[in-house]
């Protein structure tokens, strides 16, 4: 009896081995069609899809080609002002909200929308935006397409690829730095594009003027260059030591304090500037000389010298034409680095982004499946896809039950939120929001302390994260009081904050520059070091 059970036992054993076999074969199976599927799906979308579209639309082109302060924007916006309908795209919120200034003060009635705010203008025909927010489905007379060099940019640069072959206007003005010209010019040969080229070049010289030995020698007018948000507080605190009042630009200072910073700045209450490289782009200000006090940034992985496009995008800043003859460079770190980018021809670039498929959102496809392949197809020379890696951490925070009891077409509006998510205290309000929307409830309001300049800077992004999310929901934030609230309350913390973060000897109290090395002073070094024992 025993040996028949064990046998029966035996076979009902194998049987079940062989179904789970024969299972587990056809799971492979059809997980090697499913990704077949997908990257033959993902694959349509390479650039040819984009050229094919491009070809049949009419439209004019004028590359706007020269360095920085060379009056390649301000002629392209003659053009956008003269239109009945137009629109500015630009890269960054103050750029889109100095646009919208300027076109205004000049007696023509325009709009602004960023991811932030949208401010109505009655009898707006012109709207001034961030690229992220164009219309496709909106016909243009005259459109304008600053800072195209941006279209190399692994995580953004999509969206000047979008633009460039896909918006709709019968004139389309294209601002971009001469290293990005043939990539530009080889993108409208692509879809034999009707264009013209105009070149623009400085319009005040810009000349190296060597080293600066000490911050002592900082003249009224200047901007010293530093490259962290500590370095920078710290630097203008030490100014302060010295009698000059310093305003102060870097990436967490909300668009609407850094406006003000450049207000004090070009009103004269504020003398001179101290910035990160947030200053290279999208802010004109009257700054007579350009000052690297550092040369190394930490770029989210590894601190690296800046490269010499960097360097002379920071550089072009200095020479604000109709108020200085020339702009002037001078750095406190290798001034040989500094000298030789000057001097050099950019590099041309080499990459256009191809950005990812909003297709994708009607497929049956799991987004983290898709983002997967995406950043897995092959290379092609020319050419590099959107980077998803920010999209595809978020989804994995998220967790599958939560994603899946969304709607596809929110769940990516969600998971492509602009976050910081390198900030685990923003991803995790953003994860509790999108919990809260999950099951139809509104965000709470985010409640982090303000009592500092950091905390103050904190909540102002999680109310920006709550904008960006409510906005996807169909929700307009009725909350930007009190985010300019918080602005001011930043701004006047600035005030008080850049000696806080002055760099002091432990031991004697005494100020230090900015990049000191050491935790004490010279003079406690040499009264406190150790000395040698006495020869017997």
């Amino acid at each position: 009896m025993g040996k028949g059970r064990d046998r029966r036992n035996n076979r009902r054993s194998q049987d079940r081995s062989g179904r789970q076999n024969s299972g587990s074969r056809h799971t492979r199976k059809q997980t090697r069609k499913d990704r077949s599927d997908i990257v033959a799906f993902l694959k349509q979308f390479d650039i040819e899809e984009y050229r094919e579209r491009a070809r049949f639309r009419n439209r004019h082109f004028v590359l706007h080609i020269g360095p920085t302060n060379s009056g390649k924007t301000y002629d392209a916006l003659q053009a956008l002002q003269a239109a009945d309908t137009g629109v500015y795209l630009g890269p960054l919120r103050l750029l889109a909200l100095e646009m919208y200034d300027t076109i205004n003060a000049n007696g023509v009635k325009c709009e602004l929308l960023t991811g932030e705010e949208f401010i109505r203008t009655p009898g707006a025909k012109i709207t001034a935006s961030t690229i992220e927010l164009c219309n496709f489905t909106k016909h243009y007379d005259v459109a304008v397409i600053d800072e195209a060099q941006m279209i190399s940019d692994p995580f953004r640069g999509g969206n000047w690829t979008k633009a460039i072959f896909l918006l709709d206007a019968a004139e389309i003005h294209i601002c971009l730095s001469p290293d990005a010209q043939q990539l530009i010019c080889r993108i409208l040969d692509s879809f034999e594009a009707d264009y013209d080229v105009q070149w623009h070049e400085r319009l005040a010289p810009l000349v190296f003027s060597g080293s600066l030995d000490s911050m002592r020698d900082v003249q009224d007018g200047d901007a010293v260059i530093v490259f962290s948000r500590r370095s920078v507080l710290a630097t203008a605190g030490e100014l302060q030591d010295l009698g000059k009042k310093a305003s102060v630009i870097y990436g967490a200072l909300p668009p609407a304090s850094r406006r003000e910073e450049v207000r004090k700045f070009a009103a004269g209450e504020n003398t001179v500037v101290v910035s990160t490289d947030a200053i290279g782009m999208g802010i004109s200000l009257p700054i007579k000389r350009i000052i690297f006090r550092e040369l190394t940034k930490f770029d989210g992985e590894d601190d690296r010298t800046l490269t010499d496009s960097e360097i002379r995008q920071i550089a072009g800043r200095a020479g604000r034409f109709g108020i200085y003859n020339k702009g002037e460079v001078l750095t406190m770190a290798q001034p040989e680095t500094v000298s030789k980018a000057l001097q050099r021809t950019g590099r041309q670039l080499r990459d256009i982004t191809i950005p990812f498929p909003r297709e994708a959102i009607e497929t049956g496809y799991p987004f983290h499946r898709l983002f997967e392949e995406w950043q897995m197809l092959p290379i092609i020379p020319g050419f590099a896809r959107e980077d998803m890696t920010e999209a595809a951490f978020l989804l994995n925070e998220l967790g599958g039950k939560i994603a899946r009891s969304l709607p596809r077409e929110l769940l990516y509006e969600l998971i492509t939120c602009p976050v910081d998510v390198k900030n685990e205290q923003l991803v995790l309000y953003w994860l509790e929001s999108v919990i809260a929307i999950s099951v139809e409830a509104i965000p709470e309001v985010p409640m982090f302390d303000t009592d500092t300049l950091e905390g103050c800077e904190l909540q102002y992004k999680a109310l920006d994260v709550r904008h960006q999310l409510l906005r996807r929901i169909g929700i307009e934030d009725p909350r930007m009081d009190e985010k300019l609230e918080l602005c001011e309350k930043i701004n006047q913390l600035l005030l008080s904050d850049k000696k806080n973060f002055r760099k002091r000897c432990r031991r004697c109290g005494k100020s230090l520059p900015a990049d000191w090395p050491y935790g004490i002073c010279d003079e406690c070094f040499r009264r406190h070091r150790p000395r040698g024992r006495r020869r017997r």
